[in-house]
């Protein structure tokens, strides 16, 4: 798989614009029409999501949020080519420096929601130290892949479900943490409300930055256009976890609802509390 993706990859960086729009289209239709991967899946969120809409809208969702991350992944794969740092707006990035000024290091907390990498790329190119936190991929070839581009922007990467001393090691080394915490978190999450379900989430931000007295940041980035548009909100981490997770996992919601096209709805978000056709 390594080897395929590293060809793919220098395809995609020496094609005309032609020839990378007839890749998308071709990525687009297997992925929409010949394999429909995890449609039924899309579908279901989206309805538990958003009842109130009808199936039509739903299915144009779904086709748009093909098309969207089609595109970002092959994005992605032909990295640095399609990265234009020109194109990136960042509102209240000045919140991160005054952050880390405090010497406890940053948790930056988000979702899968839009093109977090480039927005991760434009920051590295800033200076700002990253520890990132993601799965591991099945495939030992496409996480070697993957971990090879993003060391062009991270400073550390770390998997979910490693070593949490890790974690620690990086608020302390004043890194940027980089939690996306919208994923089901099984039977060790917190409770809190996201789309009026009662919701099994990720805690982990919130602890640490309890712990560690290190400033809670939540970020999104849109794409308006050929802009892509990030923002920073400071999150209030005075109260308890539980109203912490609250706070994150509803700024997470209403970006989501803007631009629901945007969100990565393959994953089963509520499976701890729904059942999947």
């Amino acid at each position: 798989m390594y080897f395929f993706l590293k060809a793919f990859s220098l395809f995609l960086k020496n094609a005309p614009s032609f020839a990378y729009k007839i890749t998308y289209k071709i990525i687009y239709s297997l992925l929409f029409h010949v394999l429909k991967m995890r449609k039924k899946v899309v579908l279901q969120n989206l309805l538990w999501a958003f009842p109130e809409k009808d199936s039509l809208w739903r299915q144009n969702t779904m086709k748009q949020c093909y098309k969207f991350y089609s595109e970002d992944f092959l994005d992605f794969i032909s990295f640095p080519k399609y990265y234009n740092a020109s194109k990136i707006r960042l509102t209240n990035i000045d919140m991160l420096s005054e952050a880390l000024s405090k010497k406890k290091g940053v948790i930056l907390v988000g979702s899968h929601h839009g093109s977090f990498d480039k927005l991760f790329y434009l920051l590295g190119l800033k200076g700002y130290d990253l520890t990132g936190v993601a799965y591991k991929q099945n495939s030992s070839g496409a996480d070697l892949f993957f971990r090879k581009i993003r060391e062009n922007f991270m400073k550390n990467q770390l998997y979910k479900g490693g070593n949490a001393k890790q974690l620690s090691q990086a608020l302390s080394q004043n890194n940027i943490l980089i939690l996306l915490s919208d994923q089901d978190a099984k039977k060790r999450g917190t409770k809190a409300t996201f789309f009026d379900i009662n919701s099994s989430t990720h805690s982990g931000a919130a602890i640490l930055s309890k712990r560690k007295k290190s400033p809670l940041v939540y970020f999104s980035i849109v794409k308006k256009d050929d802009i892509y548009e990030a923002r920073f909100e400071k999150i209030d981490t005075s109260g308890s976890i539980e109203s912490i997770v609250q706070l994150y996992t509803s700024k997470i919601e209403q970006t989501i609802r803007e631009y629901p096209e945007q969100y990565f709805w393959f994953h089963k978000r509520w499976k701890s509390v729904r059942k999947y056709k």
